[in-house]
């Protein structure tokens, strides 16, 4: 049996937290298989610049994961507050090999084609069918050592590049138990623009409830973020 990292451990404490809090009702989760091939960080990040020729910048190296899928998707009620939310995390090397081509269409302007190519996808929300995904931006031609863009995906919106690497947005999917829309935060968006209020009001709730629900986490920067997109 594989010995789990620390790294991973703490998404397994993030599963257990949704699992354990009253009035969260987790609809699906998945506790995904340790692919030991891959080897631990090092090894992995020199299989992937053997395989796609891609050298990723070392410090990402303490966010790896090597599950082959770790995912939940929850509802919460909580004082008549409705919440979702849903994070379904693929690890770096599958990630490099899931393209961005099925977002490619012949109506887009050929610089939004060309941006949708190079993503590489690892976190979506496939059952909440919000038609939403985050991913790594992996250049054509890459050269050096690479800390790649991170994306938001929304089929209604368009992308947002966000600002955070790859480790702090899994830092953050700690926190915020992947609440529908929470990748906004790190994007330079108004909130308060129209079809985005509902994203908002969300937010506000889990700033609300969840200081309640998962005290052990701090929500500062999160508040900071809200209200600088508010």
């Amino acid at each position: 049996m594989a010995r789990y990292t620390e790294q991973e451990l703490r998404y397994l404490r993030l599963l257990d937290e949704l699992q354990d809090t009253d009035g969260v009702d987790v609809r699906y989760e998945e506790r995904g298989e340790i692919e030991e091939a891959t080897g631990e960080a090092p090894e992995a990040f020199a299989l992937m610049e053997e395989w796609q020729g891609v050298r990723l910048a070392p410090e990402l190296q303490r966010a790896f994961l090597r599950f082959d899928g770790i995912s939940a998707h929850w509802t919460l009620t909580e004082d008549g507050a409705a919440l979702g939310g849903e994070f379904s995390l693929r690890h770096l090397p599958a990630a490099l090999f899931a393209t961005g081509e099925t977002l490619v269409h012949d109506d887009l302007p050929s610089d939004v084609r060309a941006l949708y190519e190079e993503f590489r996808v690892f976190d979506e929300q496939p059952r909440t069918g919000a038609g939403t995904l985050a991913a790594l931006r992996i250049p054509t031609v890459v050269t050096g050592t690479l800390s790649p863009e991170v994306w938001y995906y929304d089929s209604s919106d368009g992308a947002f590049r966000l600002d955070v690497d790859y480790a702090q947005y899994l830092d953050a999917l700690l926190v915020t138990k992947g609440t529908s829309g929470w990748q906004y935060l790190y994007a330079d968006v108004n909130l308060g623009e129209s079809g985005l209020g509902s994203v908002a009001d969300d937010l506000r709730t889990m700033l609300e409830v969840f200081p309640h629900l998962f005290p052990g986490h701090d929500y500062a920067d999160l508040r900071t973020r809200l209200e600088a997109r508010t």
